[in-house]
Parts: C-alpha cells; structure tokens; sequence
C-alpha cells in the first residue's frame, strides 16, 4: 500500500507534480490517486449534466400539464425525470456513492484537496455536456435506436390509430356531410331550423372505456336518446363494392324542456387503447398518454384537412364518475360550436 502524503506537501506544491518537495514515490501516489479520482468526477458531471437537461424539459412540459400529464405535477415529474426512477440509475448511483466514500477513507488528505480543485471541472463538464447533446445533434436518437423503442413498448399506437381513423372513416363521412344530411327530408329542415348541426361529434372518455351504445347508461347519458340514421352512404373501397358508412342522430335533451338534434358517436378506435391495457402491451399510463397524443392528431388531421375543417368536434370526457353529464357536455360544445385541445 502506498504511503500517505502530507497534506502540507500537496498543498506547498499546489499540484505542481514536479516540485522538488516530493520524492519519487508520494509523486506516484498522488498521480495515481488524481487518475482514479478523474472517474467520480466525471460520473458526476454526467449525471449533473442529465440532470440539467431534464430540468429544461420540466420547464417545457410545465405547459402541457393538463394535456400530457393528466394534470398531475407528480405525474409531471415521474415523465420528467424518469431515468433517475429506473433500478439501473439507482444501482449505478450507489456504485458510485459507495466508490466514494473508500476513495475518502483511503486518504482524507488527498480526497479534500482533490474535490477542493476539481470542483470548477465538474461545472465545466457539465456546460460542455449540455452544449455537446444540443449543438452537435447527440440528444437525437437514431432511427434504429427509436425502432427499437417503439417495438418494446408499444408507444407509438397514437399516430397510427389517429391516421387510421381519419383516413378511413372521417375523411370519408365528412367529405360531404351535407349532402347526406340533405337526402332526408326530415334533416334537412332540422338542419335549415338550426337544431341540427351539419358538424359530427367524436366522443373521447380519457380512461378510453367505450359503451357499445350510446346512451344505455342512465346516469351518465341521462337526456340523450336515440332518433334515426342518416341516409346510408356507400363507397367503394378497398375491394368492396358499396361499403356503407352509416352514423346516427341523438336527441339530446337539456332536461328544461328543450332540445338539440346532434350527429354523435364514441371514437371506436379508443377500444384499441383500452383492449392493448387489458391485455399488458402497454401500461395505464402510457395508454393515457396516447389516449391524448391521439385526440391531439386527429385534430390536427381534421384542422389540416379543408374538406373536414370545421366538420367534427372531438368532445373529451374524463370517463370517470365525476357527475357530469354526456348532455352537457354536448350540448355546450354545440353551443360553443368548437372544442377546444390543450
């Protein structure tokens, strides 16, 4: 075992390794000692750095608290700083905890002078990381590396479902929504009345739980009821001669005696979320992840599109048993004309 240095001698020479103060074999120590003691320091400004870097997302997704985080600050923060939340950081960091504390009971002495130097590297390391990841493009993945990420977990249903249920549902029924309304004799003076809208109301519950009928709840979808079909629209698609589209109109009632006419219906693609949970391919909270990220497409999808623009209203509802009402949630957003999609 090498021997100790005298902390007179290391701070004489100031880190001077050359000094004539020091022989042969306390120069070695503290060489030595200085190699090692270069590892922790840089563990840690990797991790201060990390930890600087999710700290500008915290800031970022501050913002998008209720949309993407369920309006949950914790759930914010377990997003934000997950990687410090998997059993690899937590054994890494007490590897690390635990490499230190030997390394200062080895030699008081040296660990003191050694951290009261280095100190400045670390701050150094840390802005130079930052820099690193932002400047030189290393915060992006690869495409492999992000392949790979959507394969194990299963998060990147979103989009796919988004696009899907766009393209082969609402951009074929909204394309001439009028038109259809128009073919019933019946609509179209509700339509001229204004007690039918000519806008299609995509139901979304949060916890993507979706009745096979709606309005069979009685506590939830009080004061709606069903009143008739549209006139069947046919399409040929995909192979399939005249394939029908078919949506229905529900009455609803806002319990004062009056009532509004609206074309409604729950977003069957959200079962596919809910299905995907039961069955483990994803996990509660990453399914209402998507749930959102979804309702976030398909807006964009339907504001992008000029033949759907201001054709379908997505209407949110938690899901849960919170006592509000189906009909009043529809029935203010048919007031309003316009949901709106944080």
């Amino acid at each position: 075992m090498a021997p100790k240095v005298p902390l007179q001698k290391i701070k004489e020479r100031n880190f001077n390794f050359n000094g004539t103060n020091l022989n042969q074999e306390e120069l070695y120590t503290i060489r030595s000692y200085n190699h090692v003691f270069s590892l922790p320091i840089v563990f840690c400004s990797v991790i201060l750095g990390k930890l600087c870097m999710c700290l500008f997302v915290l800031f970022e997704e501050f913002k998008h608290k209720k949309s993407r985080h369920n309006n949950s600050f914790v759930q914010l923060l377990k997003n934000c700083f997950q990687v410090f939340l998997t059993m690899n950081f937590i054994v890494g960091f007490f590897i690390l905890l635990g490499a230190i504390f030997l390394m200062r009971s080895a030699d008081v002495d040296l660990f003191t002078i050694h951290w009261s130097h280095n100190w400045p590297d670390i701050i150094t390391s840390i802005g130079v990381s930052i820099i690193a990841n932002y400047a030189l493009g290393f915060k992006s993945l690869s495409v492999v590396e992000l392949s790979e990420i959507h394969e194990s977990s299963n998060i990147n249903v979103a989009q796919g479902l988004a696009w899907s249920y766009f393209t082969g549902y609402l951009a074929i029924v909204l394309k001439d929504l009028k038109g259809t309304i128009e073919k019933d004799e019946r609509w179209k003076e509700e339509l001229n009345k204004g007690n039918l809208q000519c806008k299609f109301y995509a139901i979304v519950p949060l916890n993507c739980k979706i009745p096979s009928k709606l309005g069979e709840c009685p506590k939830k979808h009080r004061g709606i009821t069903f009143e008739d079909k549209l006139p069947t629209l046919y399409v040929d698609r995909a192979g399939v001669k005249d394939r029908p589209y078919v949506n229905s109109v529900y009455r609803i009632d806002n319990g004062r005696g009056e009532s509004k006419f609206a074309i409604c219906e729950y977003v069957t693609i959200i079962d596919t979320l809910f299905q995907m949970s039961r069955w483990t391919a994803i996990e509660q909270h990453v399914r209402d992840e998507q749930c959102h990220l979804l309702v976030r497409k398909l807006q964009e999808l339907i504001d992008e599109n000029e033949d759907c623009q201001n054709k379908c209203v997505i209407v949110t509802l938690s899901g849960e048993d919170d006592g509000n009402l189906l009909r009043d949630v529809l029935l203010n957003n048919i007031n309003n004309n316009r949901v709106q999609i944080d």
